[in-house]
């Protein structure tokens, strides 16, 4: 529904007055929307969430004839991860751990799922697990999830500076920016350093990649002015 919340907003505002169509309101809506994600700034996909919705229906369908399809438990994990359900994303990853523990991925998105369940403790632990088997695991995510986590409890000055260390290892707009966010509430001075590290890295990215991080610049850009 990613594309619908905006373009209801846009409606109500905006093309209501001058479009009145529903229907051909969207698609000027669309074509505007098309343009600007090929041009300036790399949105999300529109489409993605029936992409999504058929998508489950057939992970399912391949359960249903396989119970130890693994690989399918995995795919499923990632979009209940991505849609927010939280507690169908663990049991789905936890029935890939037989078959798929040697992978770092299936540790830390477990981890992720369960931090964000509100276990943070059992998620935290997955996530150094994930970065035992390897450490670039993830592009640098892993660390943000340990630097909220130790900002949240001990705040033991050495371990945060070696977080943040990491961090800066992989130094995308994207993983500065996520960063910042989830330390904002903790550190607000240290979430403002890592959107002005967004900003710098965004900076120094070639010009072809320029617009597939624009977007995670812009979102800095704006954490910034509040």
């Amino acid at each position: 529904m990613q594309i619908f919340i905006p373009f209801l907003i846009f409606y109500l505002l905006f093309f209501r007055f001058y479009i009145p169509n529903p229907l051909a309101a969207f698609i000027v809506f669309y074509f505007l929307y098309t343009i600007v994600d090929r041009q300036f700034v790399s949105l999300p996909d529109a489409f993605k969430p029936f992409k999504n919705r058929s998508k489950v229906k057939r992970l399912k369908d391949e359960i249903k004839l396989n119970p130890a399809n693994a690989n399918a438990y995995y795919e499923l994990g990632q979009i209940y991860l991505e849609q927010k359900k939280y507690q169908a994303s663990i049991d789905c990853f936890s029935k890939t751990l037989d078959k798929m523990g040697e992978y770092g991925e299936v540790y830390f998105y477990l981890g992720k799922a369960l931090f964000h369940k509100g276990n943070e403790e059992e998620g935290i632990m997955n996530i150094n697990k994930a970065i035992e088997k390897d450490h670039k695991i993830g592009y640098g995510e892993p660390y943000v999830y340990l630097l909220k986590a130790e900002l949240e409890k001990d705040n033991n000055q050495e371990q945060i500076e070696e977080l943040v260390s990491s961090i800066n290892k992989f130094g995308t707009p994207e993983i500065f920016y996520k960063a910042g966010i989830r330390i904002k509430a903790l550190n607000k001075e240290m979430a403002k350093e890592m959107f002005k590290l967004a900003l710098e890295s965004y900076s120094g990215t070639p010009k072809h990649f320029k617009r597939t991080h624009r977007r995670w610049a812009i979102l800095a850009r704006l954490q910034m002015l509040f």
